[in-house]
This record gives structure tokens, C-alpha cells and sequence, in this order.
């Protein structure tokens, strides 16, 4: 025997590596010869015991096989998840075959069957992308997907109390303030500020009507912000509502909605017509809120770009499965839209 031949290191047998890895020798063949069907967390376990033990063949991707995203979504026909739903069809078209993205919709507080799909997902979980309410029965299950080990991203409104590997949306505090700053600079009289939400069981509404609370308390004494009232995007609710306000109220100098049911704010304010036309903001850039932009009725609306939202999530999973070498950077930005800024802007909904 050469020297030379002794100095080069056996590769180590199969029966080795099955040892190192806890299998049979049989499943090491099956793996690292990808003769068969093996589960990912097997061919995982014999590549890694594999290279520990130095061996020198070409060793197989242990991503054999789909990674299957989930992306849960609230069920809702406003222009928002719509968007997020013609984003996801975009998207996922680009990503590959390797990437199989589910899409699911579910009741606002339909929390316990919700809840049992993500802690029993019907095939192997490699991501979620996931905007829901921020209820104790949501955070237990996702505590229960991350002690699976699939990384979890929220979209759109974050979740509290939750080991999360991102959140993809805006500042929602500082889109309130943001709003709040238009309302105390346009308003021209000292009033009362009426206030819609979406609804207060989602974080992002949360956060927007205290951004603009904060910042009306601290820079503009002259209006009185009412407690927020829920529209939970229904337009007769919110025509009901706001009726209801101007005819106990006729002071109202601004209107601050954080979600939709825009129409039913529209038809309140026709009317109950006020000497001086309350400063109207809002959220989206939709068409609808362009005809309210270029009828005078809404001063601004703040739009947050649910399509950037979208790519950044599945960009955020990707990297997490090492099919995208670098992970998005920062926040998702929201745009200010006024009437003079409107057609710089796509309407996508």
C-alpha cells in the first residue's frame, strides 16, 4: 500500500452513519442514495450525522420535497384583503414548484377551529403568514406552532405576547399620529373629533387610534377626540352610527375612520350637512376613496400598501427555509394620498 493511500481518510460506512444518526442502515441507503420516500426530519438527521463524521461523497439537499406555506387571512370583501388576496395570486407565480402557498379564510371570531388548524396543520408546515385577532385562544396556538419550529410572520396587524420571526406592515402608532398631525392642522375651529374603527380586536386599529390621541392631546388642545365606535367595516352600521353622533353633536370639526365603511360616513355626513365640513381621513387608497378624495368629502387617506406587505412575508419565509439568501429590511411604509397626489397612485381595488 502506497503512502499516499494511507493518509487518505476512509469515508465512513453506512452502518456508521446509522449509528451516529439512530437509523437503520437501510434509511441511510434510501437517503443518501435518494432511492425513496424519507421524511424531512429523517433525511435531515442522516445528512447532518453524515457530515459530522466526515464523510467525503456529495451529500443530498435536506430540503428534499414541497415547503408548504400557510397564509391565514380574515374572511372579508373589503379592498384590503382583496388586495392581499390579488398579491398572494401575483406572488406565489413567481415563487417556483418547490413552494406550494395555501391560502385560508377565516370567520373574524371563529377563534377555536382557527386555532385547531394551526396547531394541527392537514400536511408538514414550513411557514406562516398569518393576520388574525389579537385573542389569548390565537396566541396559545401560536405558541404551539412555534414549538413546532415553523417561523411565524404577521401581516398587517401584529400580535402580542408572541415569539414571531416578523412583522410585515406599517407603524400603525405612527399612521395615527400622522392623521392625527392632518386633523389638528386642517381643522379650523376648536370641536370634537369622531372616531371609527374597524375594530378594536385588531392590533393595527388599536395602535392607530392611539397614535392619534397621543398627538391630539399633545399638540392640538382645540379638539376633543369621542371614544372610538366599532364599524366592523359594515356601511349601515356606520351610517347608523355617525347619524346618531351629529344629532347629539354639532360640533364635530374632524372624522377620523380607521378601516371602511366609508359610504355609510358619506351618506350621514349628506344628511346632516354642518356649516363647516368636518376634516375627513382615512386608510386605503382605493377607488372609492378616490371619488371622496376628488369630491372634496376626504381630506386624505393613508394607504398601506398591502401588496408590499405580501412580498416582504413570503421574502421573510423564504429566507427562513433557505430558498432567499438575504431577508427583507425595515418596515412596510404607508403613503399620505391627498387629492393632489392621487394620480401618482395605483388603485388596485
Amino acid at each position: 500500500m502506497s503512502a499516499e493511500r494511507r493518509r487518505t481518510k476512509r469515508s465512513p460506512r453506512f452502518t456508521e452513519i446509522a449509528l451516529e444518526a439512530g437509523v437503520s442502515p437501510s434509511t441511510v441507503d434510501r437517503v443518501l442514495n435518494e432511492r425513496g420516500s424519507v421524511s424531512e426530519s429523517l433525511r435531515r438527521r442522516v445528512v447532518e450525522a453524515a457530515k459530522r463524521l466526515g464523510t467525503n461523497r456529495l451529500l443530498p439537499d435536506v430540503r428534499h420535497g414541497v415547503l408548504h406555506f400557510d397564509v391565514v387571512l380574515v374572511h372579508s370583501e373589503v379592498a384590503h384583503f382583496r388586495r392581499i388576496n390579488n398579491a398572494l395570486e401575483r406572488y406565489s407565480g413567481l415563487i417556483g414548484p418547490r413552494v406550494t402557498v395555501h391560502r385560508s379564510a377565516w370567520g373574524e371570531r371563529d377563534d377555536e377551529r382557527l386555532a385547531q388548524f394551526l396547531e394541527q396543520p392537514p400536511y408538514p408546515r414550513h411557514g406562516l403568514l398569518i393576520v388574525a385577532r389579537d385573542s389569548e385562544r390565537i396566541r396559545q396556538a401560536l405558541h404551539v406552532v412555534n414549538a413546532a419550529g415553523t417561523p411565524v410572520v404577521t401581516l398587517s396587524s401584529d400580535i402580542t405576547g408572541v415569539q414571531r420571526l416578523a412583522y410585515v406592515g406599517i407603524d400603525n402608532t405612527l399612521a395615527g399620529r400622522t392623521a392625527g398631525y392632518l386633523a389638528g392642522r386642517f381643522t379650523r375651529s376648536a370641536g370634537k373629533v369622531w372616531i371609527a374603527v374597524s375594530s378594536m380586536e385588531f392590533r393595527a386599529h388599536i395602535e392607530r387610534v392611539e397614535g392619534f390621541t397621543q398627538i391630539v392631546t399633545e399638540q392640538f388642545p382645540h379638539l376633543d377626540p369621542l371614544p372610538p365606535v366599532e364599524m366592523f367595516d359594515d356601511v349601515e352600521r356606520a351610517y347608523a352610527q355617525l347619524h346618531d353622533a351629529l344629532r347629539h353633536h354639532h360640533d364635530i370639526v374632524a372624522i377620523y375612520n380607521t378601516g371602511s365603511a366609508s359610504a355609510g360616513i358619506r351618506r350621514a355626513l349628506r344628511r346632516h350637512p354642518l356649516a363647516t365640513s368636518p376634516v375627513w381621513i382615512g386608510h386605503e387608497a382605493t377607488r372609492e376613496h378616490a371619488d371622496l378624495l376628488r369630491a372634496g368629502d376626504m381630506a386624505a387617506t393613508l394607504d398601506q400598501d398591502p401588496e408590499g406587505q405580501v412580498l416582504s412575508g413570503l421574502q421573510h419565509l423564504l429566507h427562513a427555509n433557505e430558498e432567499l439568501e438575504q431577508a427583507p429590511e425595515g418596515r412596510t411604509r404607508f403613503r399620505l394620498i391627498t387629492p393632489e397626489n392621487l394620480g401618482q397612485f395605483e388603485l388596485f381595488a
